[in-house]
């Protein structure tokens, strides 16, 4: 017997939920270059903890950097 399929429902409105979407779409290119240590480094790295997407993994690398740096250098009253 063949399973059913779980149907995903979504409590937000479907204007609201394309509005959301469309600014999460990357559109902004930027491009970076490494040399063969910092390549190969990233490559074991990746294969090591099976990371899949390699563009993802560094875009969270690139951005959790920068939120902490933001966090450490927020301005304190004490």
């Amino acid at each position: 017997m063949a399973k059913k399929k779980k149907s995903k429902k979504h409590n937000l409105a479907p204007d609201f939920r394309r509005e959301r979407q469309d600014k999460l779409v990357r559109r902004y290119r930027k491009t970076i270059l490494f040399n063969e240590k910092e390549l190969s480094l990233i490559n074991q790295y990746c294969e090591k903890y099976s990371v899949r997407s390699k563009s993802a993994f560094i875009r969270n690398v690139v951005i959790s950097h920068i939120l902490e740096q933001i966090d450490d250098n927020y301005p304190r009253l004490f």
